[in-house]
């Protein structure tokens, strides 16, 4: 399948890249690394990124403004969207040939070809490890390897999760003989507005830990992230931090949006969190996914699912 996706590359002058909406950095990084893959292997086709600019990951770059009639021989590569609602920019249709690039469970198939690779740590993983291959034309240059990195660092958690394999760690440590610089890159990843120090003071004092200790959760209001000036974009990096408390197996962030719509992000020590997620308007990896709630009734019942998979899974770690 690779091939013929090469193929399509070198046989469309006019080559269009898409990514999920409400990108993170494996979004951004695989899709502006391959932009600049693609522009420096093929300095005379047109290579053109599209959907929302995020301000809180400018590092990557500004989105392209492309018409619809640019669409009309183009080909359309998606990268990092498990299915297809979530494509920011639903033009993705209008290509002459289609691709999905992806490192989550195929669930949707779409595209005319598709590398979907769940094993591998990100969807900027998967692109650096085809491009730092020999047998193919594609070239890496230093704003190719940033991206790339800033992704795969992104959907690690700074390889601090179970995806990283020896593998992610090979291909990193590619990426780093390129020039940029990649620490004070990390480093500015980690800095935080005081606002966004004010809503992790406020997790932290306002988490609900279930009765069993096992599943931890915070409520984000629209009211607070209007009263400390973020928007709900400006809330990743409290993400985490309801799952460092002792004993935690499974734990979920609710943000509220501004069109009142509740955006889950769950996450798991252990067990598989995905089919939950599933089932109220998500999806995602096994241990990182996505979903929507629309009643406090969807919400609590999101959370006795959450506690029924992390109670089974300290049953199953302690007779192991």
């Amino acid at each position: 399948m690779l091939d013929k996706i090469l193929a399509a590359i070198e046989a469309h002058d006019t080559i269009i890249i898409h990514r999920h909406v409400r990108p993170d950095p494996d979004a951004l990084g695989s899709q502006m690394g391959l932009k600049a893959v693609l522009e420096e292997t093929y300095p005379h086709k047109y290579i053109y990124a599209v959907g929302q600019d995020d301000d809180s990951l400018a590092e990557f770059g500004d989105m392209d403004d492309v018409s619809d009639d640019t669409y009309k021989q183009a080909l359309v590569i998606v990268n990092d969207s498990a299915n297809r609602p979530r494509i920011d920019d639903q033009r993705y249709k209008k290509g002459a040939t289609l691709v999905k690039v992806d490192h989550h469970p195929n669930e949707d198939p779409y595209g005319d070809f598709m590398i979907v690779e769940p094993s591998i740590s990100s969807t900027s993983e998967l692109w650096a490890s085809i491009v730092l291959r020999e047998d193919n034309k594609l070239q890496m240059n230093d704003e190719a390897a940033k991206c790339f990195f800033l992704g795969i660092v992104g959907d690690t958690g700074r390889f601090l999760y179970d995806n990283t394999t020896r593998d992610t760690m090979h291909i990193a440590g590619e990426l780093l003989n390129y020039d940029f610089p990649a620490s004070d890159l990390m480093q500015e990843s980690n800095t935080q507005t005081i606002s966004q120090a004010r809503l992790q003071a406020y997790v932290l004092q306002n988490m609900k830990l279930s009765a069993q200790g096992t599943v931890n959760s915070v409520y984000i209001s629209q009211d607070l992230l209007q009263s400390l000036d973020l928007t709900a974009n400006e809330t990743y990096q409290i993400v985490q931090i309801p799952g460092t408390i002792e004993g935690v197996i499974t734990w979920v962030t609710f943000i509220e949006q501004p069109d009142g719509k509740v955006r889950c992000r769950i996450r798991s020590k252990g067990p598989a969190i995905n089919h939950i997620a599933a089932q109220h308007d998500g999806g995602g990896h096994e241990k990182a996914s996505g979903a929507n709630v629309y009643s406090s009734e969807e919400k609590d019942e999101l959370l006795a699912q959450l506690g029924e998979v992390a109670m089974k899974y300290r049953r199953d770690q302690f007779f192991d």
